[in-house]
């Protein structure tokens, strides 16, 4: 039986093999526990057939949700977040919770290096009852095992709906005019 070196491109590989069963390994895969190769057999008979395999990333990511998107800022005391793809459309693995603190902790997620990060994308699916959530898919590089990120959330403005009717004759609207607010100290 001969040896062969399988090239992984974006989750997916192909190699012509002779029948037998074969022990496997990964010897390259950055951000990735190698030793977490499931299975770690595999037997190739007469038919065409497909092979599934799954490595556990070892990274840990910190994203704090906050009014500035900077350390230091506000906090959102609840909300929850995904990992997805980068349309925000496919959601991998569970949804996050945030904690009182603006903090959502994602485990084994991959990462590469400071000159070639692995980039991962959110979702923020809600945030408390004072601010919107993060609008969009927003984007993380993930250059180290251990990294914090810190994520916008903006308060949140509800409607308000005025009328302004001339005070001399009741009810008759007041055609065209500006009503401006300014905050009181």
């Amino acid at each position: 039986m001969a040896n062969y070196n399988v090239l992984i491109t974006d989750g997916s590989g192909s190699e012509n093999m002779q029948y037998g069963t074969y022990t496997v390994s990964a010897t390259y895969a950055p951000g990735y526990d190698l030793t977490t190769l499931a299975p770690t057999s595999y037997t190739v008979n007469a038919t065409s057939q497909s092979g599934a395999f799954t490595l556990s990333a070892s990274g840990t990511l910190t994203v704090t949700f906050n009014e500035t998107g900077s350390e230091g800022g506000t906090p959102i005391t609840s909300g929850s977040v995904v990992m997805t793809d980068e349309t925000g459309e496919t959601q991998y693995g569970s949804v996050v919770e945030v904690n009182e603190n603006g903090v959502a902790t994602f485990n084994n997620v991959p990462y590469g290096s400071a000159q070639n990060p692995y980039t991962l994308y959110f979702k923020q699916l809600t945030s408390d009852e004072n601010h919107n959530p993060y609008e969009g898919v927003f984007a993380v590089g993930m250059g180290d095992e251990t990294q914090a990120e810190y994520v916008i959330n903006t308060l949140k403005c509800t409607e308000q709906n005025f009328t302004l009717t001339d005070a001399n004759y009741t009810g008759m609207p007041i055609q065209s005019a500006n009503l401006n607010f300014e905050t009181e100290d």
